[in-house]
This record gives C-alpha cells, sequence and structure tokens, in this order.
C-alpha cells in the first residue's frame, strides 16, 4: 500500500509558470529556487522521499514546504524571517558591566577579571557570561585585568607626600619647561 499525503498539489497555468521560471532563474534566491523546484517535483506526483533525495533535503523539509504550499500557494516561497537568537544586553546594562569594571575589586588584593566581573554582575542581578564582558570591556577598549591602581584603587595620603618633598626640592619635576 503506498501512502500519499493529504496535501495535495495541483497547480494553475500560472502558478507552473511562475514556478518554472523561478526554477531555471539564476539570479533569484537560492532558496527560493530550490522550493519552487521542490514544488514543481512534487505537482508532478514524485513523494516527499524522492522530491528529497533529488533536491538534497530532509524529507521532513519536503513534507513542511507541500504543507505551506498547500496553505499559502505562491507566497509559500518567500523566506520566512528568522529569530534573532537569545535576547541582547540593552545600553544600560552595557554600562552597568563598565561602571562594574571600574569599580573597586571585591578585595583589596585581587583584580578585576572577566569571570569576577560576571559572577559579581550575576549575584547583582544582571546575567552576563564572562566572554560578554570581555566583548564589552574590548569595545571600550578597558582592561581592567592589566591595570592596577589607577582606575580602581582608593586615594592613599602617604603616596603623595614623597612627590611633595622631591617638587618643593626640584621644581623641574613639576615644570620640566624651567630648565
Amino acid at each position: 500500500m503506498r501512502l500519499t499525503s493529504p496535501f495535495t498539489i495541483e497547480l494553475t497555468q500560472a502558478e507552473r509558470e511562475v514556478l518554472e521560471r523561478l526554477a531555471d532563474s539564476r539570479t533569484a534566491p537560492f532558496g527560493q529556487v530550490q522550493r519552487a523546484s521542490v514544488i514543481l517535483a512534487l505537482a508532478e506526483g514524485m513523494s516527499n522521499a524522492a522530491t528529497a533525495r533529488a533536491a538534497g533535503r530532509h524529507v521532513d523539509t519536503v513534507r513542511s514546504w507541500r504543507k505551506r504550499f498547500t496553505a499559502e500557494r505562491l507566497a509559500a516561497l518567500v523566506d520566512r524571517p528568522r529569530p534573532l537568537g537569545r535576547p541582547r544586553l540593552s545600553a544600560e546594562d552595557k554600562l552597568q558591566v563598565i561602571a562594574a569594571a571600574t569599580a573597586q575589586p571585591p578585595t583589596a588584593d585581587t583584580v578585576w577579571t572577566h569571570r569576577l566581573l560576571s559572577d559579581h554582575l550575576r549575584r547583582s542581578g544582571l546575567a552576563v557570561s564572562a566572554s560578554q564582558v570581555g566583548r564589552i570591556l574590548a569595545c571600550v577598549d578597558l582592561k581592567p585585568h592589566l591595570v592596577r591602581g589607577w582606575l580602581t584603587r582608593p586615594a592613599d595620603p602617604e603616596f603623595s607626600a614623597p612627590w611633595r618633598i622631591q617638587s618643593r626640592m626640584n621644581p623641574r619635576r613639576i615644570n620640566p619647561a624651567l630648565h
């Protein structure tokens, strides 16, 4: 017993002409050309499996194209819009990553790494991966793991004391143009 599809394709003369023109086209998008040739083969009476083998597609793809064509006719040849993937971070989220990278590290002995930043942001409610943190920081050319102090270290009053003493003794250190 031969199984036949409940979605039979019977073409009008106008549809057949459009499909043949599209199947022979060298300038139309490849997906439309392939769908047109598959629909023509199915209209000739080929099975889904034989059509799939001839087109180099999976039989489930041919089945869905057959079903779509019977429902939408020629409009089914156009590509469907694709989903954009996982949600992207908003500008505010990216600014939150940058703000965290320029803030004080969790302990005085450490510097921020992408993984530490990711864990810190996850605890504060922003789910972002370490690789995404790296991409965001690379966009603004910020490398907190290479910076030791100028960005995140608190002001140390003892640090500038020797500078003041030396600058009082040698004014050229402050303004080399006095030389």
